[in-house]
């Protein structure tokens, strides 16, 4: 389990990234549909493949998402760590009402 001030550190600096509607729409994406690949993913929010690819960057990097490898796939699969992403939306919200 990671420490508090870590936590409080990896909620801050994903205040912004949650805020960006392109990274809202991927979180959202594997919120309902589960793990996915880029390539899913790029289907799925009609975005392109190096936009997925810099907002998946940006939520492997504040733990929001796991990269899972597979020996039968070489291509990487995503899936939301739902722990950090309510810490972090959490502190998005206290953000907005001044807390």
């Amino acid at each position: 389990m990671p420490s508090t001030s870590k936590t409080v550190e990896s909620d801050e600096r994903m205040i912004e990234p949650i805020a960006r509607r392109s990274v809202a729409i991927i979180v959202r994406s594997l919120a309902l549909k589960g793990p996915l690949t880029c390539g899913e993913l790029t289907s799925s929010t009609q975005a392109l493949e190096s936009s997925v690819l810099r907002d998946l960057a940006v939520l492997t990097q504040g733990d929001l998402v796991v990269e899972m490898r597979s020996d039968r796939s070489s291509e990487a699969t995503y899936a939301l760590n739902n722990a950090a992403l309510v810490a972090a939306t959490a502190g998005h919200v206290d953000c907005i009402l001044g807390r």
